[in-house]
């Protein structure tokens, strides 16, 4: 079974912001369970037009700041123990988001490499980066609270399958997702 590691520069103010700081390529980080991302699992904006408002959200890759987005995906194949884990735990993220927050706090204190774990809040990577470890997929050397974006692009589990527009990517797999097939006989 496969899971997907989803980077991406969606441009945003905030995405801007970050990039000021890190530097990094992409600074958003999502999870999915198929490689047609039709619902990509993060921490980040609820609402379109509110930047402010975030949480724990199945990301619609249709919104405006996903448009024009350029991306890296990752793929990692795991057992099949680990993926019923994995979707057990998304399912309860799913079933209690309003319990969580959006860790903006905690991005201000990854960058100042301040130990502070927010209960019941994250930012993007700590969350994938939760997921992984909660789901057993993958044991961190840091806390999850100081994986960055660019810290998953290194996890030797995962391989990159794609870099470039995520509208390209997203195009380009619903049209392998539609080829007929061949039957052999």
């Amino acid at each position: 079974m496969k899971i997907y590691l989803m980077l991406t520069d969606t441009n945003t103010i905030l995405s801007k912001t970050i990039k000021l700081y890190t530097k990094a390529t992409y600074n958003h980080a999502s999870i999915a369970l198929e490689p047609t991302l039709l619902k990509p699992y993060s921490f980040g904006r609820k609402y379109a037009h509110n930047p402010f408002s975030g949480g724990y959200v199945e990301e619609d890759l249709s919104r405006h700041y996903f448009l024009r987005a350029q991306c890296t995906i990752y793929s990692c194949e795991i057992s099949e123990q680990h993926y019923e884990n994995l979707v057990e735990l998304l399912s309860f993220y799913n079933e209690t988001q309003s319990l969580y927050r959006y860790n903006l706090l905690g991005l201000v204190t990854l960058a100042l490499n301040v130990d502070f774990d927010r209960r019941d809040a994250f930012f993007c990577s700590q969350f994938v980066a939760s997921v992984l470890s909660e789901s057993g997929i993958y044991e961190f050397e840091k806390e999850p609270h100081f994986i960055t974006p660019e810290d998953l692009s290194q996890l030797p589990i995962f391989a990159p399958i794609y870099s470039g527009s995520l509208q390209d990517y997203l195009f380009s797999i619903s049209e392998e997702q539609t080829k007929p097939q061949l039957l052999l006989s």
